[in-house]
């Protein structure tokens, strides 16, 4: 779940109230609930109780099917070898346009960075990404952006620092 679980997107993130340890462990606890046993440790049953319990509040299937790969950014139709190139389209064209406006030099892609960067925290949310992307003008969808995302956060963090980024 550590390596799943996306926090980019939460305002306490966003913000810097939380580290992305704090909100991983305040979301995980969620699953001890109250049937739980508070070992800190998530066994399949726990997890099955969760969502089962959240599923019966949410206003649809479609819904919750959408929450699910949205958090969990696992794709209800999942076609491994069409994400792979996909993502690696995208990849391609990122640095491609990137380094077309950069003119490789040096302060132009620390002024790039800097634009998207829109929370100021010198690291780049997952949004921030998709905003770039967009601003690139690349139509990609939302479901290929958190793939790519991951190739760039070498680090696990949850966001993309300069060096991963160049």
């Amino acid at each position: 779940m550590i390596g799943i679980f996306d926090v980019s997107r939460n305002p306490d993130f966003l913000e810097g109230r939380k580290t992305r340890d704090e909100i991983l462990t305040e979301f995980l606890s969620n699953f001890e609930g109250q049937r739980g046993d508070k070992n800190g440790i998530i066994t399949w049953q726990e997890f099955y109780d969760y969502y089962s319990d959240l599923a019966m509040s949410t206003p649809s299937d479609e819904y919750f099917v959408r929450m699910m790969e949205s958090t969990w950014q696992c794709p209800e139709d999942d076609n491994e070898e069409e994400i792979r190139a996909t993502v690696r389209h995208l990849y391609i064209e990122v640095k491609s346009r990137v380094n077309q406006l950069a003119r490789n030099d040096p302060n132009l892609y620390r002024k790039i960075f800097n634009d998207f960067d829109l929370n100021g925290t010198n690291s780049l949310t997952i949004d921030e990404i998709s905003n770039m992307i967009a601003k690139l003008r690349i139509s990609v969808e939302r479901k290929y952006i958190y793939p790519f995302f991951k190739i760039i956060d070498a680090d696990n963090s949850g966001c993309i620092e300069f060096e991963e980024w160049c």
